[in-house]
């Protein structure tokens, strides 16, 4: 019957792990999408230095062309900064869920403990 017991605890083991490892892989998945948004925020800030820097006399036409670049790229830059305000509440619920699984396996490893010792008491007192 512990035996048994114990067989179901190392699968359960094996599950939370494995668990564990999609949590990290997502992980990875997150952070590297915030490092693409940076990166593409950093662009984005590098362009519109360019354009504010330009100087001089402009038509109508030259102006309005700035201007709709200048909106288009704060436009962008907006909705990329959405994009990390919801990249980083993914990963904090994703620290909250491996916080989670890693307290369950824990727990699991503490039960499997003590089941090998009661195994190993059984044994003693039948020899």
């Amino acid at each position: 019957m512990l035996n048994q017991l114990l067989d179901v605890k190392r699968r359960r083991e094996r599950s939370l792990r494995a668990a564990l490892a999609r949590l990290a892989d997502e992980e990875l998945a997150l952070c590297a999408r915030q490092d693409a948004v940076h990166a593409r925020r950093h662009t984005l800030y590098q362009e519109w230095r360019s354009l504010a820097r330009q100087s001089g006399c402009f038509d109508h036409h030259g102006l309005e062309r700035l201007r709709s670049s200048l909106a288009k790229l704060e436009g962008e830059d907006q909705t990329l900064a959405r994009e990390l305000e919801t990249l980083a509440a993914e990963r904090a619920l994703l620290a909250q869920a491996r916080a989670e699984q890693d307290s369950l396996l824990r727990r699991n490893l503490r039960e499997q403990e003590k089941l090998v010792l009661l195994l190993e008491s059984e044994h003693n007192h039948k020899h």
